[in-house]
């Protein structure tokens, strides 16, 4: 025999037997045949070894632990009606959390647009947003705190999976006074006597590989400065005159007003990648990750 206590058609039909005042009423209300509301309640009072009722010629009436029961119970289904509702969100990924590793900003890019379509779609899942470097988004996705992340390059990891996203140009961070942040474009020509302040971040790594790779086919060693700062206080040295640096505008987020930014004539362009666990079983990431997809091959 099952356990009638976590069958809700049992204590439905108590609670309707105990509303009507009368098997077959409550009968008729749900649509069976009263022998059939009346053998389950009777199975429900032999399970708890209770009567729950008194049975008249006019009706029913709760006995005293019977009332007592059902009031305890009702409140009791109505969690459990709860909790199965709210299951199958979550299985449908209509419901949970979806835990993101972010690097950048965003105020810039299509992220924030497919963000803002997937929250219109899902209003129940709850986002949380973590901004941090390349090899600590890699971890958060391995150890699974984060379910998926943002970062710069194409990285190739073991069990994960990566989507190419976006591709932005790169921009060369200058001084307004400086006589580069006059110009509407630069060639790297150009740019060949200049200071290039780089985080140490996997991004300002990737920057300065860039900038080396283009002034060594002009003969030209690139004069590097490492700068172990943040993205906003590189940005303050820039503006002081401390050196130029290359940004890709998804990642400025703030306005700079002692900054100009300036297009370089070249190819080269820095792409975005989502990157998430091969073993991610939650079914929120599964709905976002089908619009990365739907995106990237647009």
């Amino acid at each position: 025999m099952p356990d009638l206590a976590l069958d809700l058609r049992y204590l439905r039909y108590a609670h309707l037997a105990a509303e009507y005042g009368s098997f077959r009423r409550a009968a008729q209300a749900v649509g069976v045949n009263q022998s059939t509301l009346t053998r389950r309640v009777q199975l429900l009072e032999r399970r708890l070894g209770i009567v729950l009722f008194d049975r008249r010629r006019t009706g029913v009436a709760l006995t005293p632990v019977g009332s007592h029961f059902l009031q305890e119970a009702r409140v009791g289904a109505e969690q459990l009606h709860r909790a199965v509702k709210e299951l199958a969100l979550l299985r449908r990924g209509h419901d949970g959390q979806l835990r993101i590793g972010l690097m950048g900003t965003l105020a810039q890019g299509p992220l924030p647009e497919l963000l803002a379509s997937f929250r219109a779609s899902y209003p129940g899942i709850r986002i949380r947003v973590e901004e941090a470097a390349l090899d600590d988004n890699v971890a958060g996705i391995s150890r699974g705190q984060l379910d998926i992340a943002f970062v710069i390059g194409e990285p190739q990891i073991e069990g994960c999976n990566a989507v190419r996203i976006w591709d932005e140009p790169l921009l060369v961070a200058a001084p307004a006074e400086h006589p580069i942040g006059k110009n509407a474009a630069v060639r790297w020509r150009d740019l060949a006597d200049e200071t290039f302040l780089v985080s140490s971040d996997a991004f300002g790594l990737k920057v300065a590989e860039v900038i080396g790779a283009q002034l060594r086919r002009f003969g030209r060693k690139p004069r590097i400065s490492l700068q172990r700062v943040g993205r906003d206080n590189l940005m303050y040295l820039v503006e002081e005159g401390f050196g130029l640096t290359l940004a890709a505008k998804s990642m400025l987020g703030a306005t700079y007003p002692g900054l100009q930014l300036v297009s370089i004539q070249t190819a080269d362009r820095f792409c975005w990648s989502a990157i998430w666990s091969d073993d991610s079983t939650n079914p929120a990431l599964k709905n976002l990750t089908k619009r990365l997809r739907r995106h990237a091959s647009a």
